[in-house]
C-alpha cells in the first residue's frame, strides 16, 4: 500500500487513547490522574497494576503459545501520531487491519485479537517510565499493543461494548541499554517528523515482533483491567510480558524531546499502579508461533515463527 493511500485511509481513524481524552494530563496540579472522573476513579478492576513476581511464582507458569498473523511478523508501512498524550503507531484503519493475535486453548480467552495501534509510556529517567511495575520497579518505557475482539468491528466499538476480554493490551517493559535497540529505528526516523501535538507523519518498515522481547519464548502476566486512560473502561484482557525489552539512551531521548497538548514536555506520561482488589493474575510461558492462516475471522494453525534465541527470564 503507498504511503499516500495509508495516509488518507486510516487519518480520520487514529485511536485515541480513552473516550473523553481531550484535557485529561499527567500533572497533578493540572489535570492529572488523581482529577480523572467516573471509572476512572470508581473502578474496582483499573489498570496498571504492580506485579509480584519471583522465581516462584514463573516455576507454576502455565505452558502457553500466542499466534501471530503473517502480517504482525514483516515490515509494514505506518501513520505516526504525537496525539498530545503519546507517540502513537497505526499499520493500517481498523476495518482493513490484517495484522492479528490469537491464544491457544485457554489463552486470550480463546479469541481472535485484531491490532489497532502501538503507543508509548516514558519518563523523565530511567527509573520512571512504566505503568506496570515489577516488585514495585518502574522502568524506562513501556509499549502498549493495542487488540480488539475480531467479534467487533472497530477498537471504539469493543471499548464500548463494555465487555470484558472486548479489548486486549500487551504491555512490554523496556530497560535502558547500552547499545540501540534497531526495532525503535523505524519508528525514530518518523518521529523526527513531528514537532508539537497533533502532528502526523508516514513511515515505512515497522515491525511489531521485533519490538517484542528477542526471545521466541516469555512469561506474560495476564489480567482483567482497564485502558489506562479516561474513561478507563474495564474491558481489557492485560498481557505484560516479564521479560524486558531494551531502548538505548539516545533514543529515549528523541521521546522526551516531544511536546504535549499543553505544549510542555512530554515525559512522564505514567498513570500509578492501581489497587488489584482481589484479581486473579495468571502466569504463562508463553512460546511465539506464527499462523498458517492469516485471515482473522478463521482457525489457526501454528508453524513455529524463527526468532532470536531466548535470553530467558530477566527479572
Amino acid at each position: 500500500m503507498k504511503l499516500a493511500l495509508l495516509f488518507l485511509c486510516a487519518a480520520s481513524l487514529l485511536i485515541k487513547p480513552g473516550k473523553g481524552n481531550g484535557s485529561f494530563c499527567y500533572d497533578e496540579e493540572d489535570c492529572g490522574p488523581k482529577s480523572w472522573e467516573d471509572t476512572c476513579n470508581k473502578g474496582r478492576s483499573q489498570s496498571p497494576i504492580n506485579i509480584n513476581s519471583n522465581h516462584k511464582i514463573l516455576s507454576k507458569a502455565r505452558k502457553a503459545q500466542l499466534y501471530y498473523s503473517r502480517d504482525y511478523c514483516q515490515n509494514q508501512d505506518f501513520i505516526l501520531q504525537n496525539n498530545g498524550h503519546t507517540i502513537q503507531a497505526s499499520v493500517r484503519a481498523d476495518l482493513t487491519s490484517t495484522s492479528y493475535l490469537q491464544g491457544g486453548k485457554d489463552n486470550l480467552a480463546n479469541k481472535r485479537y485484531v491490532f489497532s495501534q502501538l503507543h508509548f509510556h516514558w519518563g523523565s529517567n530511567k527509573d520512571h517510565g512504566t505503568e506496570h511495575t515489577f516488585n514495585n520497579k518502574s522502568y524506562a518505557m513501556e509499549g502498549h499493543f493495542v487488540h480488539y475482539s475480531s467479534e467487533f468491528n472497530s477498537f471504539t466499538e469493543a471499548v464500548d461494548s463494555n465487555e470484558p476480554n472486548a479489548v486486549v493490551v500487551v504491555g512490554v517493559v523496556y530497560a535502558l541499554s547500552n547499545e540501540d535497540n534497531p526495532a525503535f529505528t523505524p519508528v525514530l526516523k518518523a518521529m523526527s517528523k513531528l514537532k508539537k501535538a497533533g502532528d502526523s507523519t508516514t513511515g515505512t518498515k515497522l515491525n511489531l515482533v521485533e519490538l517484542l522481547p528477542d526471545q521466541e519464548r516469555f512469561y506474560n502476566f495476564q489480567y482483567n483491567g482497564s485502558l489506562t486512560t479516561p474513561g478507563c473502561a474495564e474491558v481489557v484482557l492485560w498481557n505484560v510480558i516479564g521479560n524486558r525489552g531494551r531502548i538505548s539512551q539516545t533514543q529515549l531521548q528523541q521521546f522526551q524531546l516531544e511536546l504535549d497538548g499543553h505544549s510542555k514536555i512530554l515525559q512522564d506520561n505514567v498513570r500509578p499502579a492501581q489497587s488489584l482488589n482481589n484479581r486473579e493474575i495468571r502466569v504463562y510461558d508463553t512460546q511465539i508461533t506464527l499462523s498458517q492462516n492469516s485471515h482473522p475471522g478463521r482457525g489457526n494453525g501454528g508453524i513455529l515463527f524463527p526468532r532470536r534465541k531466548n535470553q530467558g527470564w530477566r527479572g
